[in-house]
């Protein structure tokens, strides 16, 4: 969809001060995507113009028409003579705006962000920043956050651009059309309705401005035919593309990349019905047309390539499929012309990084199956890997351009799959390897980036602040920056009126606009933070072995879905071992089974789904002399209490004892959680307990009659018998209840001074919304109680240990790549050493037994291993048998290492 986002605004755009200075016909070429035409007459016009800033706007609209033909290099060579000559702020931001076009097509999407933000800062300077010129800019910048996934963030600047135009203006305006389909086109991704809405809203507006048979009566059925063809409406979705080739062959005679835009997607619609010969026949057709209009290198002609290549692979053509890979990626790369299937393309001048990654990972999967299904040749096993790890430095480099953290893991979803193929393939090797110990570590590697990602990327981001010498006054600076984009996005996310999220929208463009430019000042400023900011850990089992004692075993999971197999990384001191399993489909069932029996006290389906997960996590036999487990999750094992699991091989006493008689693995074993190796990786080493520790205890007990919360007067009694624990030592505590527990409190910067922090409140975690899960405190002084995560990253924590004494706080969105994305992703980020959660609802007298007794093993035996206390004191409840169950101890759990 990048072509027909990027033609409707090359065919509208025609802004107020070109249309005064420059020729009209220049224009009207390019509404009508005669690019050559519009070339001709600029280099004509040129060639009479000596006045300096009329010769800069010719330049930039040359550039454009370059940028469409596909002419990169001749449009970068330009752009870079012509800025130094772009003196004034509105030269400058019209510049480059057309260069953040330029990057925009090439799939640079770091330097099109920053030309475009570069381009907006420009016109403000100008004193421009509503006029139609920003309209451009921010329209071309929406449609990078769009073809990049970033769908929140798209809307955001379509929606100011809109904004603008509609001021400037007649409501029946193609520029305002424009924004209707652009809008369109976002919303086709997350909401047809609205995206339709959009799409008759444009549409309308250019049939009464230009009739019926128009290019852009051709892009808006074109648009309208990929919406339907996402709501499998197939017929509708051709009914379209077959009205939108219509219009182009009589307004296009000749090869044009419409028309190859619109071929390209009949062929993927026939594809998806079933008719493998159509589409063929279509992607041939939009392979050749791009060819005539663009040359052998651009970017949608290695789209075409790639899905003919997956129609080669389909039919088993293992050579055909590999030789259209290949050409893909040659024609995504300005200097790679190997055909050998065993080269892969450097990483420096390719066009668009999610086109090639693409290519790149369908390449692999080629050469997978072409050794199954044909070689036998481990050469293709080796090869396939080597481009997955070529993938994978990929991902990290697109990750990198890339400022939002809602954005990097919207490209989680794409790398889960090359992970899930390095470590199928890598397993694989395994079996026919010399050595195998070096499969067996590379899969360990892809599975554990297929996790958190994004989290160790800020954590090692935070490091580098720390480590630049960066002063406390910059340092500052960030946190009121992001903590005001935290609350512009709370705000978005609760869904305010009309009026209050255009105001909403606007601000946070600003802010993170902002956002960017402070970073970019910092690694000016602060060479060593540029140097760190990257430096990610790669998780490798060494490492990891020797910071496991003799008696410590780190178990972590993968699951390929695509394959349905699971499998299960056990690590200890002296050995490395790989288990894998094939999954049935009644995998998931039994996993929302053992949850639901343990939240309802069902004891016979929590037998029977706790004894089926334990045969499949649990390697037993290779944990001998195994004290202690630190379980790696992924997906919705994310969920599950391994605690609650049983010890393979044994069956429990069932009708004499009841819950109390159960061989639980947490009977065994001391269990804490973690989000991934490479977390593991970045965090310091573990220190010796405090001698004379401190807490922070915090209990709001009511709340607001506009929170609907019911009361939890347990907590009060929770927190003061904790406190007395710390009492009687003479140790330092503070208890804060009622309108104490303020909000206000938790963000004033005094909690960096506690060994232990403790919330005994309610809690929640809003997993269609993330950024809305909160803890609930008091309100007061400008603050509405309401502690969001967004918040939560913003604090300084040094704590050894918190505690949220609350519901379901251990829980949250499941991201593909990413993992669990909640509070106690936030709290690991804000500097917590240890965190002690809940994965369900819980009742407050249990709970406060809990947690008195927990805190009182802690001080009675300082070991600093919390995970140790925290077992014995479950084991302590089910011993007791009032709290038994494992409703009452089992939801608690702790994460850190």
């Amino acid at each position: 969809m990048k072509f027909s986002c990027l033609l409707t605004l090359l065919l509208a755009v025609a802004g107020k001060l070109t249309a005064q200075t420059l020729p009209a016909s220049i224009d009207q070429y390019i509404q009508n995507a005669d690019y050559t035409g519009a070339l001709t007459l600029a280099d004509a016009t040129l060639a009479r113009t000596t006045d300096a800033p009329t010769r800069v706007l010719l330049q930039a609209r040359k550039a454009e028409a370059l940028i469409r033909l596909g002419r990169f290099d001749e449009a970068s060579a330009l752009l870079t003579a012509v800025i130094p000559a772009a003196t004034t702020p509105t030269l400058a931001g019209v510049v480059q705006t057309q260069s953040g076009l330029l990057y925009l097509n090439q799939g640079r999407n770091d330097q099109a962000l920053e030309a475009l933000q570069l381009a907006i800062t420009r016109l403000e300077e100008a004193g421009r920043a509503n006029s139609l010129e920003a309209a451009q800019a921010l329209s071309h910048l929406g449609n990078l956050y769009r073809a990049t996934g970033k769908y929140t963030q798209a809307e955001e600047q379509l929606t100011v651009a809109l904004a603008y135009r509609q001021k400037l203006l007649p409501a029946n305006h193609e520029l305002i059309a424009a924004s209707y389909n652009d809008l369109g086109l976002v919303f086709s991704n997350t909401d047809a309705d609205k995206a339709l809405d959009y799409y008759e809203k444009a549409l309308a507006i250019y049939q009464n401005l230009h009739g019926a048979e128009h290019p852009k009566i051709a892009i808006a059925r074109t648009n309208t035919g990929f919406l339907y063809r996402r709501l499998e409406l197939y017929g509708d979705a051709v009914n379209n593309f077959e009205a939108a080739l219509k219009i182009n062959e009589k307004v296009y005679p000749g090869p044009h990349p419409a028309k190859a835009f619109v071929l390209f997607n009949l062929g993927e619609t026939y594809r998806r019905i079933g008719d493998t010969k159509a589409a063929l026949a279509f992607y041939q057709r939009a392979r050749a047309m791009y060819t005539e209009s663009y040359g052998p290198r651009h970017p949608e002609l290695a789209r075409v390539l790639n899905a003919l290549g997956n129609l080669s692979l389909a039919a088993r053509d293992y050579h055909g499929a590999l030789a259209y890979c290949q050409q893909a990626l040659q024609a995504n790369t300005a200097s790679f012309h190997y055909t050998d299937v065993y080269r892969d393309p450097p990483l420096r001048d390719f066009y668009d990084g999610n086109v090639l990654l693409y290519s790149l990972l369908s390449k692999a999967q080629a050469l997978e199956a072409r050794y199954y299904g044909r070689t036998l040749k481990f050469p293709d096993l080796t090869a396939a890997l080597q481009t997955l790890q070529r993938c994978d430095t990929l991902i990290d480099k697109l990750r990198q351009q890339t400022a939002s953290e809602t954005d990097k893991i919207s490209l989680g979803a794409t790398a889960n799959e090359v992970y899930a193929d390095g470590v199928r393939i890598a397993f694989e090797a395994t079996d026919v390897a010399l050595h195998k110990h070096t499969y067996r570590e590379l899969a360990f590697y892809f599975a554990e980036k297929s996790k958190s990602a994004v989290l160790q990327e800020a954590i090692t981001d935070a490091n580098a602040k720390a480590f630049a010498g960066i002063p406390a006054t910059l340092l500052e600076e960030e946190k009121d920056l992001k903590a005001a984009i935290a609350q512009c996005a709370q705000k978005l996310a609760q869904k305010p009126d009309a009026t209050e999220e255009k105001r909403l929208r606007e601000k946070l463009f600003t802010l993170n606009r902002n956002y960017a430019a402070y970073t970019r000042r910092l690694e000016q400023q602060f060479p060593d933070y540029f140097n760190l900011r990257f430096n990610s850990t790669a998780p490798a089992t060494r490492q990891l072995q020797a910071r496991l004692d003799a008696h410590t075993a780190l178990l972590s999971y993968f699951i390929d879905e695509k394959n349905s197999h699971l499998y299960v990384f056990t690590l200890t001191q002296k050995k490395f071992r790989i288990t894998d399993h094939t999954l049935t489909k009644d995998f998931d069932r039994y996993i929302t089974g053992l949850r639901n029996s343990l939240l309802f006290n069902n004891e016979e389906t929590y037998r029977l789904t706790a004894s089926h997960l334990s045969e499949l996590l649990i390697p037993d036999h290779q944990l001998a002399g195994i004290k202690h487990l630190v379980i790696l999750p992924t997906g919705r094992l994310s969920s599950v209490p391994f605690e609650t699991l049983l010890t393979p091989g044994k069956t429990a006493v069932t009708g004499q004892g009841g819950y109390p008689a159960y061989p639980y693995l947490l009977k065994r074993y001391s269990i804490r959680y973690e989000f991934s190796a490479g977390v593991i990786l970045q965090r310091p080493a573990p220190q010796p307990p405090s001698a004379s520790p401190s807490i922070f205890l915090c209990a709001p007990v009511a709340f607001p009659v506009a929170d609907n919360l019911n009361d939890l007067p347990g907590t009060e009694a929770e927190v003061s018998a904790i406190a007395q624990r710390f009492q009687a030592r003479n140790l330092g505590n503070q208890v804060y209840l009622h309108e104490q527990a303020g909000e206000g409190r938790v963000k004033s910067g005094s909690l960096d001074t506690y060994t232990y922090l403790h919330f005994a409140t309610h809690g929640i975690v809003d997993e269609a919304s993330p950024e809305l899960s909160r803890i609930f405190l008091q309100p007061g002084a400008g603050e509405d109680g309401h502690l969001f995560a967004g918040e939560v990253y913003t604090l300084n924590l040094r704590a050894s240990l918190v505690t949220l004494s609350a519901c379901q706080t251990g829980l949250g969105k499941l991201s593909k790549g990413e993992g669990v994305i909640g509070l106690s992703r936030a709290l690991v980020y804000a500097g917590a050493k240890n965190i002690l959660v809940s994965y369900w609802s819980v009742a407050d007298v249990s709970t406060a037994v809990l947690m008195e007794q927990f805190y009182g093993r802690l001080l009675e035996a300082p070991t600093g291993v919390f995970a140790e206390t925290l077992r014995e004191t479950k084991l302590g409840m089910i011993k007791d048998g009032k709290y038994a169950a494992p409703y009452y101890w089992a939801p608690f759990v702790l994460i850190g290492f």
